[in-house]
């Protein structure tokens, strides 16, 4: 199986977890967003500032900062 495609089926498999906890967590998230705080940080792939912060998609608006190289 080629990366990408293992990709999609994770994509597809955290759709249907998120499906199971809560059939309307997308319809909520398609609702507007009021974020209480705003969170700047640098782009780095291993740890989303969700994961971080322990909040949910959503309730914290992310600022992604491109380095210099």
């Amino acid at each position: 199986m080629k990366k990408y495609e293992q990709l999609l089926l994770q994509n597809k498999a955290w759709v249907e977890q998120k499906l199971d906890e809560d059939k309307n967590f997308f319809n909520k998230l398609a609702n507007t967003q009021k974020p209480e705080f705003l969170w700047i940080g640098c782009a780095d792939s291993r740890v989303s500032a969700n994961e971080i912060t322990g909040t949910a998609p959503g309730e914290v608006l992310c600022i992604v900062t491109l380095p210099t190289w």
